[in-house]
């Protein structure tokens, strides 16, 4: 009894002193922010597109001046530290922000100030804990509604929310999209693959044709409000165009795996929310390849045991490819027809090996493999088992990390857990 007793008191010691440390980092986010008077923030929120529009402004804006950027790790532990820590040599901040519940924005919108504050898209995403639309509008919002002085919101004139957004917004309007009247419009989009995105964008006093190093005709978003921003804040449109045409892909959002045989895996495997499927499956569809195959993983946002979405997924990919491939807990939910199985027009796997064996088996030159799940799957590991060694084929990883960043994919999964700390030492390779 004794035990327990005191068992619970260092617990409850434990989450107080966690609650100050929060605070006290928090408090002084505050105080670094408000002393800051020289670095621009520019903060970007949205349903999906959001680390890829910070990556590409992280390098659109460090060809003009220093730029510090906090992408990917977007929530307020992150956040928090990343102002407390920023000095005021930077003459940009990039800052990623993610939410998935209630007056987490207010907080963020409140502590950042951006002067730029960037809306992607509303869509469903974490509908646990944003349930529709007007609710993921209503909590994103909070971030137009509290910018610096003389700030600027950057709105996706597409969607029906933007009306509503400008008018919440606490300083001037700038859209983007390929509406009319959009203020940056995106014309003349093409990406069929192996060609690569290119699009022009057009502006009162703008026309700029630009060829990017993307996949997928969908990345026309991030470009364009990318180009909106920037020339907002006073880049050439000649520095624009460079930077954007020498920007890379971000791991796990569709970059390209070029294997012998001019055999293509495109890997989209961070997130999978089930808005974003057609956008994926239309790259394979719109490749010139000897055969289109979707190898499908995990789906984000599922609601009991995602029959539903599976099917529906199954759906929308058979249009866009030869072989159609799923892997997971969910894979035999797609509900394909029998003559589909039969004919090997669909497959379903439990694991990510076998998938790899699979692809490896019945290759054909000149194909091209669109990989799409959420990142708890790791299904980047199919792609990376074709040209390397793999062992860790573990079904449940604590790492959001992608394999090839990680890089423990060549060690056993029960050699290290997900725990990067725990990689064995290697061997001395002079023997001694």
């Amino acid at each position: 009894m004794k035990h327990g007793v005191s068992a619970a008191l260092a617990e409850r010691a434990k989450k107080l002193s966690d609650f100050v440390r929060r605070r006290v980092t928090i408090n002084r986010a505050h105080l670094a922010r408000n002393r800051n008077k020289t670095t621009r923030f520019v903060a970007v929120s949205g349903s999906s597109a959001k680390t890829t529009l910070c990556r590409l402004l992280e390098h659109v804006l460090s060809g003009t001046g220093s730029t510090a950027a906090q992408i990917s790790r977007n929530t307020m532990p992150a956040i928090a530290p990343f102002l407390r820590d920023l000095g005021d040599q930077h003459e940009f901040a990039v800052v990623e922000v993610g939410i998935n519940g209630a007056d987490r924005m207010l907080h963020l919108a409140r502590l950042i100030r951006p002067h730029i504050a960037v809306l992607t898209m509303i869509q469903l995403e974490h509908k646990k804990g944003m349930p529709d639309l007007d609710f993921v509008a209503r909590e994103k919002g909070h971030l137009v509604e509290h910018m610096a002085p003389g700030g600027m919101a950057v709105l996706n004139a597409d969607e029906e929310q933007s009306d509503g957004l400008a008018r919440r917004a606490n300083g001037k309007v700038v859209t983007f999209g390929q509406t009319d009247k959009a203020d940056y419009r995106a014309v003349e989009i093409s990406a069929g693959f192996p060609d690569r995105l290119s699009l022009t964008i057009s502006n009162a006093d703008l026309r700029l044709e630009l060829q990017t190093r993307l996949v997928g005709e969908h990345f026309w978003l991030p470009v364009t409000a990318a180009v909106a921003v920037a020339h907002q804040l006073g880049v050439s449109p000649k520095t624009i165009a460079e930077r954007i045409a020498s920007f890379e892909p971000v791991i796990g959002r569709c970059n390209v795996l070029k294997l012998p045989d001019d055999r293509h895996f495109i890997m989209d495997t961070y997130k999978a929310p089930q808005h974003s499927l057609l956008h994926a499956f239309e790259i394979a569809r719109t490749a010139r390849a000897t055969r289109r195959r979707i190898v499908l993983g995990q789906l984000s946002d599922t609601t009991g045991g995602g029959s539903t979405a599976y099917r529906r997924a199954y759906r929308q990919a058979r249009g866009c490819a030869d072989e159609i491939i799923f892997v997971g807990d969910h894979a035999h939910r797609h509900n394909a027809p029998a003559e589909d199985v039969e004919s090997g027009r669909v497959f379903d796997f439990k694991d990510v090996r076998e998938v790899a064996d699979h692809l490896r088996q019945t290759s054909t030159p000149g194909e091209v493999v669109l990989l799409k799940s959420n990142c708890s799957l790791h299904l980047e590991r199919a792609a990376l088992a074709q040209v390397e060694t793999v062992k860790c084929w573990g079904q449940v990883c604590k790492l959001k990390t992608d394999c090839k960043k990680c890089g423990l994919y060549g060690l056993s999964y029960e050699s290290h857990l997900g725990n990067p700390s725990a990689r064995p030492a290697m061997p001395d390779p002079s023997g001694v």
